[in-house]
């Protein structure tokens, strides 16, 4: 008996070295490449954001035409990889970041809930699709390291999936560690399961032609996400640009000597200054910015949605590297409109020879109807029955529950973002803003006993903060989201503030903490930022002349930096009580310290708050979406029984606002 087992184990071990072996030799045979030229499709989106249904649209004069969704993008993305196929292309389809976004559609998932089994409908649709690799944004980030696993882990039809970011590590993050692959880079089909990591070897099975993907995500990612004890190596432009032309050059000494990026930066600006730095790529793909590029060899017609605005720039956009080199740089607007296709020849050695002007250019995602027939769209698609099935059917009953109407107002809002000639919350005090921030108040006011926190009063007065870059703008850019008076329901409170954000107290703030919290605030430009805040509990006033403070990008595991420039903006704060806290700029003497109820991204030091950040938090258990729920279930009911917000609400009565925030020049 004893020799038998031990002749199996013998066998075993052999067969072990064998596979081994096998492997060791299937990935040495893995990088050989034909050395001939090929052309290169590349299908590319980014920014889908959860925009799974087919309820976008534009006005036009044969009516209303809808665009978009994840059911019609696949038929689109289908019909492109059958073509280069025909055509006998090499292919790589890639998706550049921010995968899904805090919204209504969202919520069906349950991304609060880390233990939650609910269906994660934007992976769900993205794995019905023919991706070959996903490289991480920013708002994979939005729910913590958590939810992202369950997004990832949905991909259930796809054993094998690669997800990248060259400038992450997460090897000491409980949620993904398992998930991180012990090679790099990560080899096409050769690994099992659904992995993490920072490169991505492409080989293409029809022309054998081998491509490498490296790739980054934006230094700024701490300051505007939550990727927990995920580590971003690079700090940036500068840094990350250094470690992008490591990789690129550790997949060369490989024999990989065809070179794709694809970033996750914010925008295409962002990506020409990491372009200039670089040496060895080839082509780039960009995400974050959801910029509409357009190829002006190919008619507009054919390009853009019937409806669309102008667009922002050139597909592909030349941009020279360190060397000179030109590299084009592709992106496709978002939201699963536009889908990016470009076809790129590489000479035998490997370098870009040319692409082809009449290809090249972002497909247009429009489900068939009479309306695209009578507007003479020719590509409209019949959408994706599978995705139609097991995404919008199931995510459409989920919003149902959550179109009843909860209360009404006979005040329109103002909630959107805003830039340097249209009020929004990111920009200037709004009535929109104000409600939300006048809602933490009101949740302090019914909670802090039960948090064993003080009451609010002359000895502990109370302000509150809201972040602009938290109010969101899924439903609309105002509430109702009609721009009428009217019915608003739950599905419009969590399309306005998504996130999973919870109120925290943060008791005796000093005025002079207060006043570099509001430079912070105050250092956006006319364009606004998401770091600017609305307020309630003071009357605030700031000076654009002023030197605006500057904060460093976070290091290590903190989500602020540390204020390299001190800001002289922030000239008054005023409690409403009269008493001041800033005045002429300066810190008032004796001033009385505060409470601070806001958000737990931005108390943690989310958009760069290191103020914040260092002070000590009491949570009092609620979510800022569930803090306005509250307060507008507080207004008394009208003749329907609906709580009803009354136009002579002089706080609100004015889009901008009731005069709680100025700016001066």
């Amino acid at each position: 008996m004893e020799e038998t087992l031990k002749l199996k184990k013998i066998v075993v071990a052999l067969a072990a070295t064998s596979l081994i072996a096998q492997m060791s030799l299937a990935n040495a045979s893995f990088y050989s490449d034909p050395g001939s030229a090929v052309t290169l499709t590349i299908l590319h989106n980014n920014d889908g954001e959860s925009a799974l249904l087919p309820d976008r649209s534009f006005k036009t004069a044969q009516g209303t035409l809808i665009f978009g969704s994840a059911a019609a993008f696949s038929s689109v993305m289908k019909r492109e990889v059958k073509a280069a196929k025909s055509a006998r292309n090499a292919l790589l389809s890639v998706y550049a970041g921010d995968s899904f976004l805090a919204s209504k559609n969202l919520i069906c998932s349950e991304p609060a809930n880390n233990a939650s089994t609910a269906t994660v409908y934007d992976g769900v649709a993205q794995s019905l699709m023919p991706y070959d690799v996903h490289v991480l944004g920013n708002h994979e980030f939005d729910y913590g390291t958590g939810f992202l696993k369950r997004y990832i882990e949905s991909f259930s039809s796809k054993n094998r999936y690669p997800f990248i970011s060259g400038n992450m590590d997460f090897t000491a993050n409980a949620d993904l560690s398992s998930m991180v692959s012990k090679r790099e880079p990560i080899l096409r089909g050769i690994m099992i399961g659904k992995k993490l990591g920072q490169s991505y070897v492409h080989k293409d099975y029809t022309t054998g032609a081998v491509f490498g993907v490296v790739s980054a995500i934006t230094p700024t990612l701490r300051t505007i996400s939550s990727p927990g004890t995920s580590k971003l190596t690079t700090s940036d432009i500068a840094t990350t640009a250094a470690l992008v032309n490591k990789q690129a050059a550790e997949l060369q000494a490989k024999g990989v000597n065809k070179i794709i990026l694809v970033s996750h930066l914010q925008g295409v600006a962002y990506d020409k200054q990491l372009i200039a730095l670089l040496k060895n790529v080839d082509v780039a793909i960009a995400g974050g910015g959801d910029d509409l590029l357009t190829n002006p060899d190919v008619a507009e017609s054919i390009q853009l949605i019937p409806g669309e605005g102008k667009p922002v720039g050139k597909y592909p956009e030349m941009v020279k590297d360190a060397d000179g080199v030109d590299v084009p740089l592709i992106t496709a607007k978002g939201n699963y409109s536009y889908l990016g296709r470009f076809d790129v020849t590489f000479d035998a050695k490997g370098k870009v020879s040319s692409y082809n002007k009449t290809t090249s250019y972002p497909r247009r995602v429009i489900p068939s109807s009479s309306v695209s027939k009578a507007l003479g769209v020719s590509d409209a698609v019949t959408p994706d029955a599978r995705i139609v099935s097991a995404v919008e059917v199931p995510l459409n009953a989920c919003l149902t529950g959550l179109a009843k109407p909860i209360a009404s107002s006979q005040i329109v809002f103002a909630t959107d973002r805003g830039s340097s000639t249209v009020l929004g919350v990111r920009t200037a005090e709004t009535n929109g803003g104000n409600l939300i921030a006048d809602s933490f108040l009101h949740a302090y006011s019914t909670r802090a006993a039960g948090a064993n926190l003080p009451a609010a009063g002359s000895a502990n007065p109370v302000v509150a903060l809201q972040n602009g870059g938290g109010i969101r703008q899924n439903g609309g850019v105002t509430l109702p989201t009609t721009g009428a008076a009217g019915a608003i329901s739950r599905g419009n409170t969590f399309d306005l503030l998504p996130f999973d954000n919870r109120l925290v107290a943060i008791t005796s703030v000093s005025a002079a903490d207060i006043k570099e919290t509001l430079e912070r605030s105050c250092s956006v430009g006319t364009s606004g930022g998401g770091q600017f805040l609305q307020v309630a509990g003071m009357k605030v006033t700031c000076s654009r002349a002023g030197t605006a403070i500057v904060v460093s990008n976070p290091t290590g595991d903190s989500y602020a930096g540390n204020v390299t420039t001190v800001g002289t903006r922030v000239k008054d704060v005023t409690l409403l009580d009269g008493r001041a806290l800033v005045k002429d700029g300066a810190v008032v003497a004796n001033a009385p310290a505060v409470t601070v109820v806001t958000n737990t991204f931005t108390a943690d030091g989310g958009d760069n708050y290191p103020t914040l950040a260092k002070l000590v938090k009491v949570g009092f258990g609620v979510s800022y979406e569930q803090a306005l729920y509250d307060y507008l279930l507080s207004f008394p009911k009208n003749a329907a029984g609906l709580p009803e917000i009354p136009s002579s609400d002089v706080r609100y009565s004015k889009t901008t606002g009731d005069g709680r925030f100025t700016w001066l020049p």
